[in-house]
């Protein structure tokens, strides 16, 4: 399953975004680019097992990261 994130940084430090319908709005911050993309993939692992909705098991989910300039 793919999820969209945007990630952008200012002044140091840097935010990840997700929006769907299936889990909503998610929002993270850390000091570096590639604690933000761990971040934001752990939460949104989080998410999904927390939605017994789909029964899936998400081992594997894969990351769209767009960087916003």
């Amino acid at each position: 399953m793919k999820f969209v994130c945007r990630l952008s940084e200012t002044d140091g430090a840097w935010t990840a975004e997700h929006r769907s319908k299936d889990i909503g709005p998610i929002r993270v911050s850390a000091a570096t680019r590639s604690e933000v993309v761990c971040k934001i993939e752990e939460e949104i692992r989080y998410w999904l097992e927390m939605c017994p909705c789909s029964g899936e098991a998400y081992r594997d989910i894969n990351l769209e990261i767009v960087e916003k300039g």
